[in-house]
């Protein structure tokens, strides 16, 4: 499984050598900086993104409550403090988790389990909204002298035959278009990011019309299409496999 990236923003340069050393010990988060300055941790968060944040509430010139409302987009946040007393409000600004100080390993585990699956919740629903947008979503073709319209959920894959490509569909039709596969896969990606992968040098697939792997085929329909040594390993890599 690849690990989750993290920051910590505390003051307390003790608290966050134990939550950094609690993070190397998990072996499921790798801790990318420490802040023991909000400020700092601030302007990170505004040219750089993470996972996961563990964030200290009570900090001089600025919180940690106040630090997560300047946010537009913070990353999962765990919050950790001595005092429950910010339980509430730390939940009513949609914090994962809240850990009492002094933190234990245990606790720790939990909430970065918390926030995994929070995480993962979050992945399914920008996929699901992706391929709702991308199944109402068309492109247009040149074939001859037409455009024409080609919907995004009836393309099956695209082959590729020397400087043309042929987009096969759901209904069995088939358009021979004038174009490179980089092409292709610039403008499929452009419209539905993740969906639309190539997995050889002459085939770009929708992953949602698969059927099965089997052996170094894709299988969708009755075709199966190889997947290219260059490509397998990132391909694979991007499944949702048990």
């Amino acid at each position: 499984m690849k690990k989750l990236s993290c920051i910590i923003v505390d003051d307390n340069p003790v608290m966050t050598t134990i939550l950094r050393g609690f993070a190397e010990k998990s072996g499921i988060v790798e801790c990318k900086q420490v802040f023991n300055d909000p400020q700092e941790a601030y302007s990170f968060l505004h040219e750089e993104s993470v996972d996961i944040m563990f964030l200290d509430i009570e900090m001089p010139q600025l919180s940690g409550i106040e630090l997560l409302k300047s946010l537009k987009n913070p990353p999962a946040t765990i919050l950790v403090t001595a005092n429950p007393d910010f339980a509430v409000e730390a939940f009513e600004l949609d914090a994962v988790d809240y850990i009492v100080k002094p933190p234990e390993f245990h606790r720790f585990l939990k909430a970065l389990n918390k926030a995994h699956a929070f995480l993962k919740g979050a992945s399914n629903k920008n996929k699901q909204a992706s391929n709702e947008e991308g199944s109402e979503q068309e492109i247009f073709v040149k074939i001859d002298q037409k455009l024409v319209k080609v919907r995004l959920n009836d393309i099956l894959y695209i082959e590729a035959m020397a400087d043309y490509a042929v987009i096969h569909t759901t209904t069995g039709r088939q358009l021979v278009v004038y174009s490179s596969m980089k092409n292709f896969e610039t403008e499929l990606e452009k419209h539905a990011p993740g969906r639309f992968r190539r997995i050889h040098r002459s085939y770009i697939i929708d992953k949602e019309k698969i059927e099965a792997i089997e052996d170094n085929s894709v299988i969708i329909g009755k075709k199966h299409i190889p997947i290219g040594k260059t490509y397998r390993e990132d391909f694979l890599n991007q499944l949702n496999k048990l």
